[in-house]
């Protein structure tokens, strides 16, 4: 892989490349790693794998954003094994099937999930030791770098099917799968990002996004590694404390979801300059407008977007130092990447609709997945939503001229009522300009075989003084059909939402 190459040459660079911090809860740097202990570290796991697995083995990744996660990613890619990231808060039983499915021999992470794992005969990794020993030694000196990093790039030692790396998708729209993507298409998405966001050694980068996630691993760890910048590693960040590292740390890139930036903006009532920071941006869930307006308000910077999903990785990019900004858009085609608007009842991807029509945004890109993983018994199953090498989204988006990408909708969230079709999310962006709405999500409720009707889960501004229901409905009929107003409304305190900020809806229906 094109990535320990590079990860080889910073950690062996003179002047050294970037570093990696752990950042604890209260702003404060808990370890630092430089990259030449960095290649130190994956380099002795690397042999250690190689050593007590086959070739190819799935290994599961049960970390935080922390050390122990990066170094045990690399560490399983460099071993020709298969890296297998979970969000550490899963259930058991979501653990389980996950370990069922993927046919995990092994796993590196938290002492909870390592307890439960051993039931299932997967292998505990002890990361931390191999970490805590690197450190101890105090040196990334290249003349003493250890033999197994010299080896970290022999093509020998790859399996057959590895280096790859299984990722959940989120689920929004039905249960999560297990998509495979190899080794070959993590190097093109590190590569795309790099060049899309600009990233480069010298930038100080911060991993707030879960690591677990397809959004935060390609920006927080690949995409960073690829350029040997800096990497400022937090799992949780109160908001002030947050605000106040931006500045001390010199943080100069914020890949982000929108409810980070929706904090941030509530966390402070006046302008409070983010002096290092070059560039921001979103990704994972939609951008309300209302939020892009309060972070550029509060902080003098605009929101760039990332689209991006776990089968096809970060795809386009909406640059918002580029001419011609519309702060409403994904932006442009990564390197690489084709998007192709296509008619939804055709699905033809040979014959595209022209700029300005909407349709179904289908995506071809050299980081696409391999493909399902359904049991260890199956080999990787093709999706039904490839054709001609493209993947068919299910978003509902246009291209303008200039081939700038907007999702307008989503054809899962696209139900009929009455005979008449609802976009969930045209409803909710117009529920949440309501000032008393601070979150929501629209839902159908079948009420027979063939009746359903829209419920709305709101999380209000002010808990202790909610709008009216009356209220509500009131401000959607002034600018919906009735048939897309929804019947019933229900407040909320939370919404379940994924690691990667998208609300999870198959547990509200």
């Amino acid at each position: 892989m094109e990535l320990l190459e590079r990860l080889a040459h910073f950690g062996t660079a003179r002047p050294a490349a970037g570093s990696l911090r752990q950042i604890d809860s209260g702003g404060q740097c808990d370890r630092s790693m430089t990259y030449g202990q960095l290649c130190c570290a994956v380099g002795d796991l690397a042999s250690q794998l190689r050593s007590e697995l086959p070739s190819g083995s799935v290994v599961i990744l049960c970390h935080a954003n922390e050390l122990e996660f990066v170094v045990a990613l690399l560490a399983t890619l460099a071993a020709g094994g298969v890296a297998f990231p979970v969000h550490p808060n899963l259930s058991e039983t979501e653990l389980h099937a996950a370990a069922d499915c993927s046919g995990a021999v092994a796993a590196s992470g938290t002492s909870q999930a390592m307890q439960s794992l051993r039931e299932r005969k997967v292998r505990p990794i002890d990361t931390s030791a191999v970490v805590a020993r690197v450190l101890g030694r105090c040196d990334d000196n290249a003349d003493n770098l250890p033999e197994s990093l010299r080896r970290l790039c022999d093509p020998a030692l790859a399996s057959r099917n590895g280096p790859g790396l299984l990722l959940q998708s989120s689920g929004t729209t039905g249960f999560p799968k297990i998509v495979r993507r190899d080794g070959a298409a993590l190097d093109a998405v590190a590569r795309s990002v790099v060049t899309s966001v600009g990233l480069s050694s010298e930038d100080r980068v911060l991993g707030l996004v879960p690591a677990s996630h397809s959004y935060g691993v390609e920006n927080v760890v690949l995409a960073p590694l690829f350029a040997g910048a800096s990497v400022h590693l937090c799992s949780a960040l109160e908001p002030h404390a947050l605000l106040q590292h931006f500045n001390n740390a010199g943080i100069t890139v914020f890949p982000g979801v929108p409810t980070m930036f929706e904090m941030l903006a509530r966390a402070t009532h006046e302008e409070h300059p983010l002096r290092s920071i070059r560039l921001a941006y979103s990704a994972g869930a939609t951008l309300p407008m209302t939020v892009f307006e309060a972070f550029a308000r509060s902080f003098g910077v605009p929101l760039g977007q990332l689209f991006g999903m776990t089968e096809v990785g970060s795809v386009t990019f909406n640059d918002p130092t580029l001419p011609g900004f519309d702060p409403s858009s994904v932006g442009l085609p990564m390197e690489g990447v084709r998007v192709r608007i296509i008619d939804r009842d055709t699905r033809d991807v040979t014959r595209p609709l022209p700029p300005g029509s909407d349709g179904e945004v289908a995506i071809s890109a050299p980081s696409m997945l391999a493909g399902y993983v359904h049991s260890p018994d199956r080999p990787c199953e093709r999706p039904a939503e490839m054709s001609d090498g493209f993947f068919l989204t299910g978003d509902q988006g246009h291209l303008d001229q200039a081939g700038r990408l907007t999702i307008t909708g989503r054809w899962k969230l696209i139900v009929d009522i009455g005979g008449l079709k609802v976009n969930l999310l045209e409803v909710e962006a117009l529920l949440r300009d309501h000032p008393g709405v601070q979150d929501c999500v629209v839902v159908p409720i079948p009420v027979s075989e063939t009746v359903s009707r829209l419920k709305a889960l709101v999380i209000p501004t002010a808990p202790e003084s909610p709008p009216s229901f009356d209220a509500l409905r009131k401000h959607l009929r002034s600018k919906l059909s009735p048939h897309k107003v929804p019947r019933v409304f229900e407040f909320r305190t939370t919404l379940p939402r994924s690691p990667g900020g998208k609300v999870l809806r198959y547990r509200l229906q």
